[in-house]
Formats: structure tokens, C-alpha cells, sequence
């Protein structure tokens, strides 16, 4: 596996980070998803998910509001509660260009995508919703 450009690797990783996951996971030669607790010499990681994943009850709607992020194609269900840190990290990666490449890494659990990713079909989008009707990310 390989870190390159396309690696949307800025969710407050170090370069401890980046080593680390080029150590677990740089033999992969296939798509990966995987969520791994950190080794105690690396810090934490933020993690903006709030909600019954997260260890809390529903986000209700009134806390929420809908921003677009990037250059997303919709709107993120998003509440003004704080990121928290935690000592788990997801890590996601994949073919690209002819080659096994990280995807993203992240603090805390992985979330499905959101309803309005154009690659899930009905059934994932169905099972988007119930989830993001539930959960929220952080402000930021």
C-alpha cells in the first residue's frame, strides 16, 4: 500500500500516524476497511461522530443542521457538539492507478457513507439514512 496525493490522509494524522499505518497494512494488495485500536505510543485521534455508534443516544433533529463539506454532492448532518479523542482508528484503502492506496484514515469507529454518495445503490442508501438519522458529525 502506498500513501500518495490521493490519500485523503489530513484527519489530524502525524507522521507517527502515516508510518504506522504504512507498517500494519503496506503489504495489502486488495480493497481494506479496518478500525484498530492505536499502540500507546501514538497520540489520539479527533472523532466527530456523535450518536448511538459513538456510545450516545440519537442525535435529535434540533441539534442539527446540514452543511456541505468539500466539494461533497449533499449535505452532512452535522451538531455543534466538541470532536473527542479517542484511541481508535479507521483505515481505509484500496486500488488506484494500478496500485493498493490509502484511502482515508481517521479517528473512532467507520460510519457508512452518507445517503447522498452517488455509489450506493438503493439498498445502501436505505441503510444510510436509517443510520444518518441517527447520528451526526461535529461542527468543524
Amino acid at each position: 500500500m502506498h500513501i500518495t496525493p490521493d490519500s485523503h490522509a489530513d484527519h489530524s494524522l502525524t507522521a507517527e500516524h502515516l508510518a504506522f499505518i504504512l507498517a500494519r497494512f503496506g503489504d495489502r494488495e486488495a480493497f481494506f476497511l479496518e478500525t484498530v485500536t492505536l499502540p500507546d505510543e501514538l497520540s489520539p485521534l479527533p472523532c466527530g461522530l456523535h450518536g448511538p455508534l459513538a456510545g450516545d443516544a440519537p442525535v435529535p433533529e434540533a441539534e442539527v443542521s446540514y452543511v456541505t463539506r468539500g466539494n461533497r454532492p449533499g449535505a452532512s448532518r452535522v451538531c455543534a457538539r466538541p470532536v473527542r479523542m479517542t484511541r481508535t482508528m479507521t483505515v481505509i484503502g484500496g486500488p488506484h492507478e494500478g496500485k493498493v492506496i490509502l484511502y482515508t484514515a481517521h479517528g473512532g469507529p467507520c460510519a457508512p457513507r452518507e445517503p447522498f454518495d452517488p455509489g450506493l445503490d438503493d439498498a445502501g442508501r436505505a441503510a444510510s439514512q436509517t443510520f444518518w438519522a441517527e447520528h451526526a458529525l461535529s461542527r468543524t
